[in-house]
């Protein structure tokens, strides 16, 4: 009788020590969570994405219609009205890949100081020709003491292979 016992002790304190080391992960996760996402900051802006366009980096101006699938040889840009924004606000815009990897950014700064700097470029990779194919997302940010708080606008767009 004393093995089984002793498998049930062995098997008793395995289950505390799992749980022991989850309730650890889920108090990291609460305190990520409050530290990235703080509480009652929404204040209910929202940012005009204008639409994304072909981009000619020679003249650093964009071209035709508004689209959300472009070929792998074609550069692209974002257009933000930030006329639409409060001026007591820090902002930016910026592009991200699959990966997560900032791509392009205007910003940071207040709406009145991005005024002139509307069009927000996709970078081609350094080293590459062409920008890489998958799904990147622009996403313009309301910071505070240079940390993101509020996403304002986001719009996705995929680059074909």
């Amino acid at each position: 009788m004393s093995t089984t016992y002793d498998q049930l002790r062995v098997l008793y304190r395995t289950v505390l020590l799992f749980a022991t080391v989850g309730l650890v992960i889920l108090a990291i996760g609460v305190i990520q969570f409050a530290y990235f996402e703080p509480f009652g900051q929404s204040t209910g802006l929202t940012a005009r994405i204008v639409g994304v366009h072909v981009y000619n980096s020679d003249s650093g101006k964009v071209e035709g219609p508004d689209r959300s699938e472009f070929p792998r040889d074609v550069e692209f840009a974002a257009v933000v009205d930030w006329s639409s924004l409060p001026d007591n606000v820090v902002v930016d815009a910026r592009w991200y890949d699959n990966f997560g990897t900032v791509r392009g950014q205007v910003g940071p700064g207040t709406p009145a100081s991005l005024a002139d700097k509307t069009i927000v470029p996709v970078l081609v990779p350094e080293g590459y020709h062409f920008i890489l194919p998958g799904r990147y997302t622009l996403v313009v940010e309301r910071l505070q003491q240079d940390r993101a708080v509020e996403v304002l606008a986001r719009r996705f767009v995929r680059v074909d292979r």
